[in-house]
């Protein structure tokens, strides 16, 4: 029984909203840095040196629990077991992303020199 429950969809949506509690607590950066690597496949699992959550100061393995100071969490567990792939994980990064640019809250592109 307790396998259903692991498989259900209430704990995937116990997933999502942790992961995207995260996000929110993410750096920038990291936000921008993890979607790259999330294209390229370069992210890891079962490990905190270059998981999804390890990218919220701005790169790979830059913090080694969530942001509660923990080291497993409902996203970590599914992440960990292949539960979530990362097309899924993809698409909530750059929800982030388009919510922090629509709130301004998203670092300007430099101006070019001379203009």
């Amino acid at each position: 029984m307790w396998l259903f429950s692991f498989l259900s969809s209430p704990r995937a949506a116990d997933a999502d909203a942790e992961l995207r509690a995260e996000l929110r607590e993410f750096a920038y950066d990291g936000l921008v840095q993890l979607a790259l690597d999330l294209e390229r496949n370069a992210v890891k699992r079962g490990t905190w040196d270059g998981c999804v959550l390890s990218y919220r100061r701005g790169y790979a393995g830059s913090v080694d629990c969530d942001r509660k100071g923990r080291r497993g969490n409902a996203f970590t567990r599914y992440w960990d077991a292949e539960r979530i792939d990362r097309a899924h994980v993809l698409e909530l990064v750059r929800e982030e992303i388009r919510a922090r640019q629509a709130a301004g809250l998203a670092p300007r592109a430099p101006e070019p020199v001379g203009a």
